[in-house]
């Protein structure tokens, strides 16, 4: 009878989440039915965002990153870096390269690193859904060129949003694994004799057959990531329009859909300037709806979990938050 009862409420709730996807697939076009006007707007400021921004800045790394695995370069590199991340992280050899590629490069470029290699059985699972919680971030130049240089015009903000968006990411990954989580027996974080290197040690030859490969896979990453921006860029245009009053919850439902045209529409508000820090400090912890959908994409067919990757984004969120209260406080 309790078998019966759990596979009944499983089929439940498929079903509820089929129904659930379809109800919103239909809304949304009905949404851009009615507003034609925004929806071309925040699509076309969508795909200017990727084409300008996103695609140049993202693409390189993507192909070099997908070619550096298939040439097990990240054994090499991981030796160089294993000293300071296992002092620091307690990774293994093999869980230093996403956090490498992770700070470099941003949203979804440490995603995939990280779903690479848990593919190919160079990382284990629990190890990659740990760096999965801070490896997957805005990059530096989005964080120090974007957000304090051209939106906020404050250069001296630069390295201190990059250190609190940084920190307070590591922290909110060692604080669910290790402390809310309560997983003693199966921990996540490995230390080198609990580590079994899974590739071989043979020499992958470069060939031009690799890099097409690495290439095609980058532009079909890219060409994701571009379509989860001007999806989101639509809702978020058309709460732009429909609600001209100021306000934060409009600031933050804008902010947490696409990250980008959030922290756009709260840096040309009138609101004081350390609030404004706040708010785009939070937005870009969590990475919007379309950055979750984008990591989502890219670390499909691995057992690495969205839902956790959610939680550890909310309690990422909320440390920045508090560290940038105190920064201001601490100022002002």
């Amino acid at each position: 009878n309790l078998l019966m009862f759990m596979n009944n409420r499983s089929a439940s709730q498929s079903s509820n989440k089929k129904i659930l996807s379809k109800v919103l697939t239909v809304s949304f076009l009905l949404l851009i039915l009615i507003f034609p006007s925004s929806s071309y707007h925040g699509a076309k400021k969508g795909l200017l965002l990727w084409f300008n921004t996103i695609l140049p800045t993202l693409l390189p790394f993507i192909i070099i990153s997908n070619l550096i695995i298939r040439l097990q370069i990240t054994k090499v590199l991981s030796k160089f870096l294993y000293p300071l991340c296992h002092s620091l992280f307690g990774v293994s050899k093999d869980g230093c390269y996403p956090i490498l590629m992770g700070f470099l490069s941003g949203i979804p470029v440490g995603a995939k690193s990280i779903a690479d290699l848990v593919r190919n059985g160079t990382l284990r699972h629990e190890e990659g859904q740990f760096l999965l919680g801070f490896c997957n971030n805005a990059s530096p130049m989005f964080i120090m060129s974007y957000i304090a240089i051209s939106q906020l015009k404050q250069t001296d903000l630069r390295i201190v949003l990059l250190l609190i968006l940084y920190l307070s990411a590591v922290l909110a990954s060692f604080l669910y694994f290790k402390i809310l989580s309560c997983r003693k027996k199966s921990r996540t974080i490995l230390s080198a004799n609990e580590y079994t290197d899974y590739i071989s040690d043979n020499n992958v030859k470069f060939d031009f057959v690799q890099l097409d490969c690495a290439i095609m896979d980058g532009f079909e990453v890219i060409t994701k990531v571009g379509g989860y921006i001007i999806l989101f860029s639509i809702p978020a245009q058309i709460i732009v329009n429909l609600w001209s009053k100021e306000s934060y919850l409009k600031l933050l439902m804008i902010g947490l859909l696409e990250v980008t045209t959030g922290i756009n529409q709260i840096s040309n508000t009138q609101l004081d300037l350390n609030i404004k820090i706040a708010l785009i400090t939070m937005i870009t912890a969590f990475g919007g709806l379309s950055g979750l959908a984008q990591t989502k994409s890219v670390i499909c067919n691995t057992r690495l979990s969205i839902y956790t990757y959610f939680k550890v984004k909310l309690l990422h969120m909320i440390l920045a938050l508090f560290m940038t209260v105190i920064y201001v406080k601490l100022l002002y």
